[in-house]
């Protein structure tokens, strides 16, 4: 089996496969988090690898013909007997890991068992089969860098979800297992269509302030909303995959090239006015200035959004108000296609008014 040798372009590469395939072939991938959005869209990219889909209990319609294998990402062998975590070992050439717990605003255990004890599992299996990881985490650990200009605060609604993304991050960085680390920003739906197979934070923000039902936008001065299609960021692993790519960290994010906060409210003018709607847009508000009660006085619904909207504009903030991107990188390397942010917001809103109520 050929060993990992420089690239010349921050990654190594790696030919052949562990899993006994020819040098060549294409390798057997096993995904996890296959019924997830990230995992779904994986499985939509046309002439992708050999798939082997960790499922727990969710169906996953994209798999196709893919095989299926019932695992516990908390448990040890992923609660398989010795005989099939050993065959399973010798398959595998390469792990897409995509599991996790998302949601925002749980206690730092809540994500313990599958987000940082996971990866402990996937490292530990990467280095039975020889694979190598190409592990999902956020952006929005740059936001608890060393360098941040300011810290996050202890209560912002993302902070134990990015403390567990960034402690999964160590977990792969000290196993010395070969990794790669994937970092989008709030994912979109697909850059053409708008698909996607659930509706997620963005999507639930934006149909709120576009039936004009913000009172404000809490958002500090000179923030980008980055949003990135999830087509993007499957290719762009993807590619990893075929390039058989074994080290690198990827900013999958706009960075500069993102949408202003203005041009994301003229969106959603746009699209309120496609739905027979006149949308006035919300007064933007500094977040570092609301008055004490701006947001303990508004309804309850009202105040939920208010409030996550203001810290992931902190969130932002605390990553330099611009996200670090890696996008002319992946362009390049993995012939990730130049998509408008402002045409596949808008698809995105299209699909999701559509399609998921």
């Amino acid at each position: 089996m050929s060993r990992t040798t420089s690239n010349g372009n921050g990654g190594g590469r790696r030919d052949g496969g562990s899993g006994g395939g020819a040098p060549g072939a294409r390798p057997t991938v096993l995904l996890t988090g296959a019924s997830g959005v990230v995992g779904r869209s994986l499985l939509r990219e046309q002439d992708g690898p050999r798939f082997v889909v960790a499922t727990h209990s969710t169906p996953v319609p994209e798999a196709g013909d893919a095989r299926s294998v019932r695992l516990d990402m908390t448990a040890e062998r992923f609660g398989l007997d010795e005989d099939a975590y050993a065959a399973l070992a010798a398959e595998v050439d390469v792990v897409i890991h995509s599991a996790g717990l998302t949601e925002w605003g749980l206690p730092a255990g809540a994500y313990r068992p599958v987000n940082v004890e996971g990866t402990r599992r996937i490292a530990e299996f990467a280095e039975r089969a020889d694979a190598t990881v190409h592990f999902i985490s956020t952006a929005f650990v740059a936001a608890l860098a060393d360098t941040a200009p300011v810290p996050l605060g202890p209560d912002n609604v993302c902070r134990n979800y990015i403390s567990s993304k960034r402690e999964a991050e160590h977990v792969l960085r000290d196993s010395g297992v070969r990794h790669t680390v994937f970092r989008p920003t709030n994912l979109i739906g697909d850059s053409t269509t708008g698909w996607t197979s659930q509706g997620q934070i963005v999507q639930l923000m934006s149909d709120w302030l576009g039936r004009g039902r913000a009172p404000f936008l809490p958002a500090h001065p000179g923030i980008r909303m980055d949003f990135v299609p999830q087509d993007l960021l499957s290719k762009a692993v993807l590619g990893a995959v075929e390039r058989g790519d074994d080290a690198g960290e990827f900013w999958v994010t706009y960075g500069p090239e993102a949408m202003d906060v203005e041009d994301c409210l003229r969106v959603l003018v746009k699209h309120a006015a496609g739905r027979g709607r006149t949308l006035t847009p919300p007064p933007v508000v500094n977040a570092d200035e609301l008055a004490a009660d701006a947001i303990a006085n508004a309804s309850p619904r009202a105040r939920s959004y208010l409030s996550v909207l203001r810290d992931v504009s902190e969130v932002t903030r605390c990553s330099g108000g611009v996200l670090p991107t890696s996008m002319p990188e992946l362009r390049e390397r993995y012939g990730v296609p130049r998509v408008d942010d402002t045409t596949a917001y808008l698809a995105s809103l299209e699909y999701a008014a559509d399609h998921l109520g």
